[in-house]
């Protein structure tokens, strides 16, 4: 591999080749195609005219490396390659999350060959600090976002027959439990019948796997473009909305599907409301579709964690406190909605006649989730997740 610059890169989607992204003193996208099933983003419409921006465009930068992932990156290749977003794009381009993929036209597209692991390996292991390690050092160049250790691998089922695509995530140690903390949430959401794809925890209660949703069942890469993108934000500008314009942009690409995505997006708020997940922000809610002229809905909910059982640290003072506050604005503040806020919110901002149902089955759902699971997971955990949930589920924040 080559020290260089990557100065070029194709980016094609299943349905052909898109077009070439070049950097130079600015970024340039152009296509070189006239297929609008072959468009790049929902935010980029074919045109014969090049886009330029002085930063990387937004559904480019979708899926850049953070945290865990990039830190690793870093050790491995800074001494050999210039690691800039274009260099991180090509390392991770055959590998991301939603339609696109990004080729360096210099070089010979090479098959892959790497090893795959088994879903009952990774399920039952005993040393998943290092099984996980392996994975990541066998799949970096994935490309997905955030800062939770994370990899996508192909992953064969119990049987070895077939191999599907999964998130492969980790606690990490600032965050202990995080796998079953994540585990717990997303239990409670599909007991609740909110839209979620498959995940299993792994016996140690170390390993979080998720089934990408992003993939077919026939296997095709499916479009994927979360909130940030569909509003013109970074990846550093996450925090910087309402959960009032995730509505309004639903309306914008959605469509004759708004209504039935609206009423789900309810359900994925009034959820974080409920579990107080504050990491709600722009990149966790995304839109999926097979090409741009096909249906646009709501993707189904992934990401969620009840973060007010951990302390975050002011990197100004060192000070350490409980993050008791939303990720986006509700009603022009991120303090949280009392629960007749939060039925106003369903009523009035995404249509719904009878937002309570939604707040009730979470309600039960939660309940009926530590029972089932208080022998299962570390006991602490199981604790603060506890009062937290009994906290969001009284009259609201104070």
């Amino acid at each position: 591999m080559k020290s260089d610059r990557v100065r070029r890169l194709h980016i094609s989607t299943p349905q052909g080749h898109s077009g070439e992204l070049t950097k130079e003193a600015r970024f340039t996208f152009n296509y070189q195609t006239t297929e609008r099933k072959a468009e790049a983003s929902l935010v980029l419409p074919i045109r014969a005219e090049s886009y330029s921006s002085g930063g990387l465009f937004s559904i480019f930068q979708m899926n850049k490396p953070e945290g865990y992932l990039l830190d690793y990156l870093k050790t491995r290749f800074s001494k050999s390659l210039y690691l800039d977003d274009m260099m991180l794009l090509k390392l991770t381009g055959a590998n991301q999350i939603g339609r696109l993929q990004y080729r360096d036209p210099n070089e010979l597209e090479i098959p892959s060959s790497k090893a795959i692991v088994s879903k009952e390996e990774i399920l039952s292991s005993k040393a998943s600090e290092e099984l996980f390690a392996f994975l990541v050092d066998r799949y970096f160049d994935s490309g997905i976002s955030g800062f939770q250790p994370k990899v996508i691998a192909p992953i064969s089922d119990r049987t070895a027959v077939s191999t599907s695509q999964y998130i492969i995530k980790a606690a990490g140690d600032d965050y202990p439990h995080l796998a079953q903390n994540e585990f717990m949430c997303m239990e409670v959401a599909r007991r609740a019948g909110i839209r979620v794809p498959e995940f299993e925890l792994s016996e140690n209660g170390e390993l979080f796997i998720m089934k990408r949703f992003d993939i077919s069942a026939g296997g095709e890469r499916l479009g994927l473009e979360d909130m940030a993108v569909l509003m013109g934000k970074t990846t550093d500008e996450k925090y910087q909305g309402s959960y009032e314009g995730i509505t309004k942009a639903i309306d914008t690409f959605c469509k004759s599907n708004a209504t039935e995505s609206k009423a789900r997006l309810f359900e994925y708020i009034a959820l974080s409301v409920l579990l107080r997940n504050g990491d709600a922000h722009l990149k966790n809610f995304s839109l999926l579709y097979e090409t741009p002229e096909d249906a646009i809905t709501l993707s189904p909910l992934y990401d969620v964690v009840t973060t007010s059982i951990y302390e975050i640290q002011n990197p100004r003072t060192g000070a350490t406190k409980v993050d008791n506050t939303m990720a986006l604005n509700m009603f022009k503040t991120k303090r949280y909605p009392s629960i007749a806020q939060l039925i106003e919110f369903g009523k009035t901002i995404c249509m719904l006649t009878h937002p309570q149902d939604v707040i009730e089955r979470i309600e039960e759902m939660k309940l009926e989730t530590l029972k089932m699971y208080s022998e299962r997971m570390d006991s602490k955990l199981i604790s603060k997740l506890t009062n937290a949930w009994n906290i969001a589920g009284g009259t609201g924040y104070s």
